[in-house]
């Protein structure tokens, strides 16, 4: 008799978690500037209706007895924000606190100790789908665990593991020991590939947890860590081959012009980065208008050093919003000017020649890296801009966190920078917009249901007072994130 009472008890409850969840996916917007993402000039007295978290009907004077209405009186409304470049497996200073690398049993402990209120802060500054472009096993399936049992957060996207030389990027740049740490240390979001049969048997992993595709390594290093291992010839082949086999396709890191060809040679799917850490660079035209040919897909990624630049300019950590979504404890680390020398000091360090680490902490207060930054930042925009204006598909991705000691690369804020980033490249509004919505859908294959705002689609939305065609700063001023018909304000998703 126990039994079946207690089985009673939990059929009650599921019947009434999905009767909730079924009426909170039903929403009338009423009232709304529309932007729908396809081009279109923006639409007055517009009204959005939504059933079981999809649009069914878009027009003026729309009406449904019996269901959350949503009165936006005349605010824009947008698709959902698309971040195709994201790392949930650490968030900013995760080494500072945890110095030791994390397993499966101890991630959640440490590195991810705040992972839920990542996948929070990303809705409430209006991003509602997010790729991961490298994370182990155990980190993809809590995420998905966790979003599965109806906690709130965006749809969750992944390439699984990033596919890497044997010593070559990113592992090389990894100190073997981490400050604080009595163990060597190892990451787990990347595989290291020696031979053809262990790469067929880290595709089968990957392809076994339902990625987007995978990503490798194309990385010849910057000063001073020039010539790094990279894959062979014949394993770069057997990579496209194996990965063709398997349907998945390819994401590629590079950071030179050289590494860039060889990927786009290879038949990436996107590229990951344009020229971080190149500081007098520039992208030639002969390679922007062989890879506007093959219409290979551009990732921004200019808040890798935008971010980093947070250092010189402490006084961009006074933004309400920060105080809103980042966890208290990032926050007072990333003020906190012991802990923020220290940790400039390591990525210093990670930098310098070997005969000249011991320097590190007399440089810290210096411009050495500030300048590096700056060109970086300068060069990479103009590469951005270039390749925009040949016809190369842009696509917005902040890489937040790509690296557990940058200080700055908040998870959610990031991405609303990096948009901004867009503008100051030269991109107008609406391709900056279009850069983190339907441009990011297409290279997903998702275009049919995320990244516009059309009758058949997610009811993936955000609300923003004032026009973003003028001024791409409002999207920091968010009224509403709507994830698949449920709507909350910033502060309540932040609260869920």
């Amino acid at each position: 008799m126990k039994q079946i009472r207690k089985l009673f008890f939990f059929m009650i409850l599921f019947i009434v978690f999905y009767f909730n969840q079924a009426i909170g996916k039903d929403l009338l917007v009423q009232n709304a500037t529309m932007i729908d993402g396809t081009g279109n000039p923006p639409q007055e007295n517009i009204s959005i209706l939504i059933r079981q978290g999809k649009i069914i009907r878009i027009g003026q004077d729309i009406e449904a007895e019996g269901i959350r209405r949503l009165d936006v009186k005349g605010a824009f409304v947008l698709p959902g924000l698309i971040d195709a470049h994201v790392h949930l497996m650490f968030g900013p200073g995760a080494i500072l606190h945890y110095p030791t690398v994390p397993t499966k049993e101890t991630w959640r402990i440490t590195w991810g100790r705040y992972f839920p209120q990542y996948l929070r802060a990303y809705l409430a500054c209006g991003v509602t789908t997010i790729l991961d472009m490298g994370a182990p096993p155990f980190v993809i399936h809590d995420v998905r665990q966790h979003l599965s049992t109806g906690n709130p957060g965006p749809r969750y996207l992944t390439v699984g593991q990033f596919i890497s030389p044997t010593r070559g990027y990113p592992g090389v740049l990894i100190p073997k020991r981490l400050p604080g740490s009595t163990e060597d240390s190892f990451f787990p979001f990347y595989y290291e590939i020696s031979n053809i049969a262990d790469l067929k048997i880290k595709l089968d992993l990957i392809q076994s947890m339902n990625t987007m595709g995978i990503k490798i390594s194309c990385e010849k290093g910057w000063s001073p860590f020039e010539n790094l291992p990279r894959h062979s010839p014949e394993m770069l082949e057997a990579i496209k081959q194996e990965a063709t086999k398997r349907k998945l396709p390819l994401y590629v890191h590079a950071t030179s012009e050289e590494d860039m060809t060889t990927a786009v040679k290879l038949g990436a799917h996107a590229l990951a980065h344009t020229l971080v850490s190149r500081e007098n660079k520039n992208l030639s035209a002969q390679f922007v208008a062989e890879m506007a040919k093959r219409n290979t897909f551009q990732m921004t990624t200019l808040s890798t050093m935008d971010a980093s630049l947070i250092y010189y300019y402490p006084e961009r950590l006074n933004d309400p919003l920060l105080d809103l979504v980042v966890p208290e404890t990032e926050l007072i680390t990333a003020r906190n000017s012991e802990l923020r020398r220290l940790s400039h000091k390591l990525l210093l360090s990670s930098r310098l020649p070997e005969p000249l680490k011991s320097e590190a902490e007399s440089l810290a207060g210096g411009s050495y890296l500030k300048n590096i930054w700056e060109l970086s930042l300068k060069n990479s925009k103009q590469g951005i801009l270039h390749l925009h204006e040949s016809g190369v598909p842009i696509v917005m991705g902040s890489d937040a966190t790509y690296f557990p000691l940058a200080l700055y690369a908040f998870h959610g804020p990031t991405s609303l920078r990096e948009i901004e980033l867009l503008g100051e490249s030269g991109l107008s509004p609406v391709e900056a917009i279009k850069a983190a919505t339907i441009t990011p859908a297409r290279m997903l294959g998702m275009e049919s249901q995320i990244g516009t705002i059309e009758v058949g689609k997610e009811a993936d939305l955000v609300v923003v007072k004032n026009n973003p065609l003028t001024d791409l700063s409002t999207f920091r001023t968010i009224q509403w994130t709507i994830k698949g018909g449920v709507a909350h304000t910033p502060k309540e998703w932040m609260s869920q």
